[in-house]
């Protein structure tokens, strides 16, 4: 990590695993806690936080997460370290407190591609009260074994490659969706021409349909999925203000 987050950074540890994060709390009132999942680094690079600045100002509590494990440390999409899920249930644990540590039940998730994972997955794990994602992959186990480059984040995740841990992750999301109540609302940002919207988004949306989940859904026409970082972050903040957030104190 850069040394400006190393000075920032705070970690929550357990077992051998060190969760690190960031906090940035408000004197607004009534603010939300929104959580912040990072998306993959580029190839060769740890991970990293994402969005402090696109969200620099936002009333609101703000507790960005770093994905700091598997292979070469770039991410296990916050779930579990070579098949151990005690990652999930620390990143659990992490939410609950920080709810408490700010005083708010209020809870927002945003994240995008393997962040927007993240933010649907604990948006619904953790009953949020809206879900801010953008280009998320749905059936992980496939998206993480259509390409050998990815067979390494796979073997992070799971501690293996084999077809019965792809069909696990495959389910994983759509199973927690189907299980648990409707959110107030699930902001979602896609494009209709790259390749993760027929393999995942598409599929996303009909399921989200048919529970009748209410959705404002963005939509954008680039053909690389690495494009979603540059269309996100002004429907990142779009989105928050059409919420209501904190009231600055006067």
């Amino acid at each position: 990590m850069r040394y400006y987050f190393q000075m920032q950074s705070r970690t929550k540890k357990r077992k051998q695993l060190k969760l690190h994060y960031i906090l940035k709390k408000t004197s607004a009132v009534n603010a939300p806690l929104i959580v912040i999942f990072s998306a993959f680094p580029r190839t060769g690079y740890e991970a990293t936080y994402n969005y402090l600045k696109t969200l620099e100002g936002i009333p609101a509590h703000r507790l960005y997460i770093l994905d700091r494990f598997g292979a070469q440390k770039r991410g296990t999409y916050y779930l579990a370290n070579n098949g151990d899920f005690t990652l999930r249930s620390m990143v659990q644990e992490l939410i609950r407190d920080i709810k408490i540590q700010v005083g708010t039940q209020r809870l927002i998730c945003v994240g995008s591609s393997k962040g927007g994972y993240a933010a649907l997955y604990y948006g619904h794990l953790m009953g949020a009260e809206c879900v801010i994602a953008g280009a998320p992959q749905y059936y992980l186990g496939n998206y993480l074994s259509d390409q050998p480059l990815k067979k390494p984040i796979l073997e992070g995740v799971m501690g293996n490659s084999c077809q019965s841990s792809i069909d696990f992750l495959n389910h994983l999301l759509p199973d927690l969706i189907t299980q648990t109540p409707t959110l107030k609302m699930i902001y979602l940002h896609y494009s209709d021409q790259e390749h993760t919207y027929h393999e995942h988004i598409q599929t996303l949306i009909e399921l989200l349909t048919k529970k009748e989940q209410p959705l404002n859904l963005n939509v954008a026409h680039y053909n690389d999925h690495q494009a979603v970082r540059h269309y996100f972050p002004r429907y990142l903040q779009t989105s928050l203000l059409s919420l209501q957030l904190g009231t600055k104190k006067k």
